[in-house]
């Protein structure tokens, strides 16, 4: 009676096993996959931004590029506003048409620099206030550009981390995809203690991908 009685605990055994290999295989079949889905949208992601933070990173070099052109531009449209305030100084009969022709000159220059200029002007030309030095015309004429490299930089951080969730889940994919190995191997093997140990290994390696989803990522 005693082989008999080991044969039925064997094959109850047994019958837990496949159960449990079963239940195993398709929970780690869907993780697999939702992870090299998740690990591919990420990738993406990833590029996407990345390319927008080098678009940016552009865009600001560009805007730069145009705002140093124009400080120089307004640097010299300053010297001709002050040398014909300096000439009407000395000559009161031309006072009008020298205005007039500062007038155009600054009408010329950038819109911050005729702002900066009028802010000179009713200072009563402090030093602290001249226009391509003062803080206001600075931020007008370099903010934009600066705007563009802010943006980048945190574009370019978000794709970072996005990258590394993405290498991180198909690190996870390729152990979930070797717990499938394992409990593939469970299921055709017919040595019951094979299949308990390759079980076993299975559901450690999926627990294990788990707990680096959970640790390493959220």
């Amino acid at each position: 009676m005693a082989p008999t009685t080991d044969a039925a605990g064997t094959e109850r055994a047994r019958g837990v096993i496949e159960v449990v290999t079963a239940i195993l295989l398709g929970l780690v079949s869907v993780a697999t996959a939702f992870g090299a889905y998740q690990a591919g949208m990420w990738a993406q992601e990833a590029n996407a931004l990345a390319s927008a933070s080098q678009q940016l990173r552009d865009r600001n070099l560009s805007l730069f590029l145009e705002s140093e052109i124009i400080s120089g531009d307004d640097s010299q449209k300053l010297f001709d506003a002050l040398a014909l305030s300096a000439e009407a100084a000395f000559y009161p009969e031309r006072t009008e048409a020298l205005m007039a022709e500062q007038e155009l000159v600054l009408a010329s220059a950038s819109p911050a620099m005729a702002e900066a200029w009028d802010d000179w002007v009713d200072s009563g030309y402090a030093a602290d206030r001249i226009p391509a030095a003062s803080p206001a015309y600075q931020a007008m004429t370099f903010a934009p550009s600066q705007s563009y490299n802010l943006i980048s930089a945190v574009a370019y951080r978000a794709s970072e981390a996005l990258e590394d969730r993405s290498y991180i889940m198909t690190i996870v994919s390729v152990v979930f995809a070797f717990a499938l190995l394992l409990l593939g191997i469970s299921g055709a093997g017919t040595r019951l203690d094979v299949s308990a140990i390759t079980t076993g290994g299975g559901a450690a390696a999926f627990l294990a991908g788990v707990a680096m989803v959970v640790f390493l990522i959220f």
